[in-house]
C-alpha cells in the first residue's frame, strides 16, 4: 500500500494556479509541442498501458505557455531559488529566448541528456538528445559538484552532457512522458541538499516526487491530468514497494 499522504502532495492544479509555493529547486519537463501523444506503435510500449489525458502545448501558442511557465517559477521559487527546464530540440529556442528576455531570472548555463530513444531503430541504436536549461532567481543557489551515481563516481565531474538510459517499466500504467530515476536522482543531488522542498508544476507522472521522497527531499507538484496521478501511485509501490533498483537495471537494457 502507498502512503496516502503521499499521493495528496500531487495535486490536480492548473501551473497558473501555484502561488507562492516558496520551492528551493524547481524541475519541469513541459509538453513538446510537437503533436506528441506517447501512444505511437514504435515506442516500445504497449499502448494499451499509456494513460489518457496527455495535453499537448500547440506550436501556435507555445511561446504564451512558455512565458506561463516561467512566471510560475517565479512566483514560487525562493529569494535564491533554481529551477531546471527540460526541452526537446523542436521549441528549445523559444524557452532559450523565453528565459534570456525574462526580467527576474537568470540563466546560469545548460545540460544536455543524452539517452537511449524509444522508437526502434533496426540498422542501429537509436539516441536522442535532451536540453535543461539551469536557471536562478537570485545571485546564490545551492550546488554540490558531486553526486552517488556513475556521473560522477566513473570520472570527473562534468555537467555538461548526463549520460543515462531511459528505465523503461513493464505491466503497469504509464504516462506518455517520463525521466529515469537516476538522472533524476543526479540532478537533485548536484542542486539540492535534503530536506529542501522541490516543486514541478507539470509533474506528468510524477517522477520527480518519487525520486525526491526517496533522497529525502520535501516535495509538491500538480499537473491538470488526474490520470498523471494513477501513474505517480504505480511508481510509488515500485520503488517502495518492490527492490526496484535493482530492477531497473535489468529492465533498461531493452
Amino acid at each position: 500500500m502507498v502512503n496516502k499522504e503521499l499521493l495528496d502532495y500531487y495535486k490536480i492544479k492548473d501551473m497558473r494556479d501555484w502561488k507562492n509555493v516558496n520551492a528551493s529547486l524547481l524541475i519541469t519537463d513541459p509538453p513538446f509541442g510537437i503533436e506528441f501523444s506517447g501512444k505511437n506503435g514504435n515506442y516500445n510500449r504497449n499502448v494499451n498501458n499509456v494513460v489518457d489525458g496527455y495535453v499537448e502545448w500547440s506550436v501556435s501558442e507555445y511561446g504564451k505557455k512558455i512565458q506561463q511557465l516561467l512566471e510560475c517559477i517565479n512566483i514560487n521559487l525562493k529569494e535564491n531559488g533554481q529551477a531546471l527546464i527540460f526541452s526537446g530540440w523542436n521549441n528549445s529556442n523559444i524557452i532559450h529566448n523565453a528565459i534570456v528576455e525574462h526580467k527576474s531570472l537568470t540563466l546560469r548555463g545548460k545540460l544536455y541528456w543524452t539517452y537511449n530513444f524509444a522508437p526502434s531503430c533496426k540498422k542501429r541504436p537509436a539516441h536522442n538528445v535532451y536540453e535543461i536549461y539551469w536557471v536562478t532567481k537570485g545571485d546564490k543557489w545551492y550546488f554540490h559538484n558531486r553526486c552517488s551515481t556513475e556521473h560522477c563516481q566513473k570520472g570527473e565531474p562534468n555537467l555538461t552532457t548526463l549520460n543515462f538510459k531511459r528505465d523503461y517499466k513493464v505491466n503497469m500504467p504509464k504516462y506518455p512522458t517520463r525521466l529515469p530515476f537516476k538522472l533524476l536522482q543526479c540532478l537533485l543531488e548536484h542542486f539540492s541538499k535534503e530536506n529542501d522542498l522541490l516543486f514541478d508544476p507539470l509533474c506528468g507522472s510524477g517522477m520527480m516526487g518519487v525520486t525526491g521522497y526517496m533522497l529525502k527531499r520535501k516535495f509538491i507538484m500538480g499537473d491538470l491530468n488526474k490520470n498523471g496521478k494513477i501513474v505517480f501511485e504505480h511508481l510509488l509501490d515500485y520503488y517502495l514497494n518492490k527492490n526496484s533498483l535493482v530492477r531497473d537495471i535489468k529492465i533498461s537494457d531493452w
